[in-house]
């Protein structure tokens, strides 16, 4: 609960800004009083000053982006047709076993993507006297304002682990299945083009509630198991705040601590008034207490043994706080200036961090790495001076010395004496983008990893499909057993199973004498219903309308919160 102060004649409650009051009554059936801070979210570096002078502009955030997916590997269904018997129905295959089904099972927990990813955000509450009609609290009471971030885990007992991850892989599954009847789990154009007419022809026929009700019934018996389990085996919740070493700046360890603790310990990070822009007449702030801070994604701080306070592995929340002042303190330029109680908010919704290699995050923020023009490059060098234009210097106190034969083979190869090389940046480029080129399809075959090829995009393209592939791919329709030796025509285009490998063979580029079966890797050790997602994609970018808009799309799913005017009624 809420901790109240008794200094004066009021206590404090520390809640959601007003115009967040509506939304947590109706989705979390929170009356304002016990509504708690919220995050808002921004694609802009200069966002603290958007803040301050429209409080309400910020980001939606889009399920279906902005949530914690668990990836869930089940082994992959075997080919319906027995002529695909013994290939693989899945592109992830990892080397020495059999294909496995990735899949996305949405968690309901809130993701919080990175400063790298283009993202920021930061919390938002009010300032308001716990008494009828809620009225606002005076800021020249408070004397410090804050935040800190929790973690929230369990110990669980060793001998106990493996019924627990069996029932969290029962549960997993079950995830799985409901969100791909609500449609939930983000997927591929082609996929998703199947998924829309397979859950339209089940509405249709009546089969859809009952199968999403069924689904959600077994998982709220799987949860029911797993809570049990917990109460039976003794596994214990921590609450954990990081509480830093004074002597040492930059270290500390998460330790446990109370939710609302009357001595602040741990470190926490600074909330600041938002004052109303007395020129704005309409200002979301005028005659309200509202405070403000930036959400810490990051940092330089680590435990004893080097690791991260944050990670993208634990759950985590921010709980706000304010110090009232202490009447029998005399005020001081300093923040606190007394000992004052502390007021603290109910906890934010719980999140986790991305990865910082999360796909998603990272396309929110495009590189362009411009390579040099080789004929602009030879003029330049022809017309300056030698030695002059390699500003990259690399010092070798062992110089490592080797000599290439005619087939490009190291050879000769020793440690000399202390060596120092320059080298211009465009060099580097051209042999860093050959290397890539040259490893991409070795990578790619020797573990199995062709769904990587989903995550290239060359323009234009080095492959061709028939003119009608793209339509018929669409066009199939969820009844067809795409395993099986089909050939279907639309708009005078024959497409079958033949086609279509003679069409993917030259996807990863051709045979070599150390990988002399490039050629046939994905169509003999593949089934359609690998290929035909890949080919699906591949084929799109084959079109001047894809070509036009290839690349990331900076603003795909940026939607800005629906202003609100009107402040929910108290009672």
């Amino acid at each position: 609960m809420t901790a109240a102060v008794q200094h004066g004649s009021h206590p404090w409650k520390l809640v959601a800004p007003w115009w967040r009051w509506d939304r947590q009554q109706k989705e979390e059936k929170r009356a304002p009083r016990d509504t708690r801070p919220v995050f808002q979210k921004y694609d802009n570096p200069n966002f603290v000053n958007v803040f301050l002078k429209e409080p309400q502009r910020s980001l939606q955030f889009v399920d279906k982006v902005d949530r914690v997916f668990n990836v869930d590997l089940m082994p992959a269904p075997p080919p319906l047709s027995a002529l695909f018997a013994g290939k693989s129905s899945r592109l992830f295959k990892p080397p020495g076993g059999n294909a496995l089904d990735a899949k996305l099972s949405p968690t309901g927990v809130r993701k919080l993507f990175l400063e790298t990813h283009s993202r920021h955000y930061l919390v938002a509450g009010e300032l308001h006297c716990d008494r009828p009609g809620l009225p606002t609290a005076s800021a020249d009471e408070v004397c410090q304002a804050g935040l800190v971030v929790r973690r929230r885990r369990f110990l669980v007992p060793q001998q106990a682990r493996k019924q627990a991850a069996a029932l969290l892989k029962r549960i997993a599954a079950l995830r799985t299945q409901l969100g791909a009847l609500e449609a939930k789990v983000p997927l591929r154009p082609f996929a998703a083009d199947r998924r829309t007419r397979v859950l339209a022809k089940m509405k249709a026929d009546g089969s859809l509630d009952l199968q999403r009700a069924k689904v959600q019934a077994e998982l709220n018996e799987a949860r029911a198991e797993l809570f049990a389990w917990q109460d039976a085996h003794g596994v214990v919740p921590l609450y954990e705040g990081w509480l830093t070493d004074p002597k040492r700046p930059g270290l500390g360890s998460w330790q446990p601590v109370d939710e609302a603790p009357p001595v602040l310990e741990e470190a926490s990070f600074p909330l600041y008034h938002l004052f109303a822009d007395p020129r704005e007449p309409d200002h979301d702030a005028h005659g309200k207490t509202i405070y403000f801070g930036i959400v810490p994604v990051g940092g330089s701080d680590v435990d004893a043994r080097g690791t991260a306070r944050f990670d993208d592995q634990s759950l985590y929340e921010v709980r706000c706080f304010v110090r009232r002042h202490d009447p029998r303190c005399p005020r001081q330029d300093e923040a606190p200036d007394c000992g004052g109680e502390l007021v603290w908010s109910e906890a934010s919704e719980p999140y986790k961090l991305a990865n910082p290699n999360d796909l998603v995050g990272t396309s929110q923020r495009p590189v362009t790495v411009q390579m040099p023009d080789l004929h602009e490059l030879a003029a330049q060098v022809a017309a300056l001076p030698f030695g002059q234009v390699s500003p990259v210097k690399f010092v070798q106190p062992q110089g490592l010395n080797f000599e290439v034969d005619d087939q490009g083979k190291p050879s000769s190869a020793g440690v000399g004496g202390n060596q120092i090389c320059f080298f211009a940046i465009p060099l580097i480029s051209i042999v860093a983008y050959f290397v890539l080129k040259l490893f991409l399809p070795v990578v790619v075959l020797l573990f199995g990893l062709f769904f990587l090829l989903q995550l290239k995009l060359c323009i234009p393209p080095s492959f061709s499909f028939d003119a009608g592939l793209d339509a018929e791919l669409k066009a199939i329709p969820p009844s067809l057993d795409i395993d099986a030796d089909f050939s279907v025509s639309i708009l005078g285009q024959t497409v079958t199973t033949a086609s279509l490998h003679a069409d993917l063979t030259g996807v990863v580029g051709t045979a070599t004498a150390e990988l002399p079966n490039v050629q046939a890797d994905l169509t003999t050790k593949y089934s359609n219903a690998a290929l035909l997602p890949l080919a699906a994609g591949m084929n799109a970018t084959a079109s001047a309308e894809f070509q036009a808009q290839a690349g990331v799309d900076l603003d795909a799913n940026v939607e800005f919160e629906p202003r609100v005017t009107a402040e929910v009624q108290l009672t």
